[in-house]
C-alpha cells in the first residue's frame, strides 16, 4: 500500500496515531478529506521550503520525468507524487527511486507499469462521468482512484455540481481528487466531502489558501453513519409480504 492510500484510509477513520513520516504525521485532514498541494517540479527546486507546506501530500508536474535532485531532497519527508498526461516505464522507475508515492495520468500513452505496482498509487485523470464499461475496467485494473481535471472555479457550489461529483465517485471504488482555485468554507468542504470528494488540491505556493482551507477542514464534522433516507424508509408503508417477515 502506498503512503497516500494509507492517508486516505486514516482520514476516513480519523485515526489519531501518527504514521511517523513527513506530512502524514500531522493528521489534521478533518473528517474524511485531505488537503493536497500542487506545484511544478521547478518551483520546488527554486523554493525547497515549499516541501514543508502544511498539506497532507504534494503533487508535482514534472513533465512525466524524474524530478531534480534538489526537488527530491526537499520532498524527502513528504508524501508526494507526479502528474502528467503520460509516463513511460523508465520515468516511472526513476520516480520511484526518488521517493514518488503516486502517479496521476491519462491512460492512452502511459506504461502499464503505472497500475501494476502495489507500492505506487495510480489515479486516472478524468473530465467527467465515465461510461459504464470504462468504470468497470478501472475497478478491475485496480486503479487507486480518479483525479478530476477541471477545477471547481465557480464562486459558489451548486447542487448539480454535487450530483455530478457523487455520480463520478460512485463509479469507482477509490478516492476522488478535486482541484480548487479558492478557499472553500467549512459548509462547502462538508458538502464536497458528502458528495464523495476525498481530497482538495490547491496551489502549493498559496500559503494563505492552504492556511484558511486547513482551518476550515478542522471544523468539518464526521460524516453521518447513515443517509437521511434510512429514517424515511423506516416510516414507509410496508407491503403485506414485508409486514409478515
Amino acid at each position: 500500500m502506498s503512503k497516500l492510500e494509507d492517508l486516505f484510509r486514516r482520514a476516513a477513520t480519523r485515526a489519531p496515531q501518527p504514521l511517523g513520516f513527513g506530512t502524514a504525521a500531522r493528521d489534521e485532514s478533518g473528517a474524511g478529506i485531505l488537503l493536497i498541494g500542487f506545484a511544478r517540479s521547478q518551483d520546488i527546486s527554486k523554493s525547497p521550503e515549499l516541501g514543508q507546506a502544511d498539506v497532507d501530500a504534494i503533487i508535482l508536474d514534472s513533465g512525466g520525468k524524474a524530478v531534480t535532485k534538489t526537488a527530491a531532497g526537499a520532498l524527502e519527508d513528504a508524501v508526494w507524487g507526479s502528474e502528467n498526461a503520460q509516463f513511460d516505464a523508465g520515468s516511472i522507475e526513476e520516480l520511484k527511486v526518488q521517493g514518488c508515492d503516486f502517479l496521476i495520468f491519462e491512460a492512452a500513452d502511459t506504461s502499464a507499469l503505472a497500475i501494476n505496482d502495489d507500492d505506487l498509487a495510480s489515479f486516472l485523470q478524468v473530465s467527467g462521468e465515465l461510461d459504464r464499461m470504462t468504470a468497470a475496467a478501472v475497478n478491475v485494473l485496480g486503479f487507486t482512484g480518479l483525479s478530476l481535471v477541471d477545477a471547481l472555479e465557480d464562486a459558489t457550489l451548486n447542487v448539480q455540481q454535487m450530483i455530478d461529483l457523487a455520480k463520478l465517485q460512485a463509479q469507482v471504488d477509490g478516492p476522488l481528487l478535486v482541484r480548487g482555485t479558492r478557499v472553500f468554507d467549512t459548509p462547502e468542504i462538508t458538502a464536497l466531502r458528502n458528495a464523495g470528494v476525498n481530497a482538495l488540491v490547491v496551489a502549493l505556493d498559496d500559503a494563505e489558501t492552504i492556511k484558511e482551507t486547513r482551518e476550515n477542514m478542522k471544523q468539518v464534522q464526521p460524516k453521518r453513519n447513515a443517509p437521511r433516507s434510512s429514517s424515511w424508509s423506516a416510516l414507509a408503508p410496508q407491503s403485506p409480504d414485508e409486514g409478515d417477515e
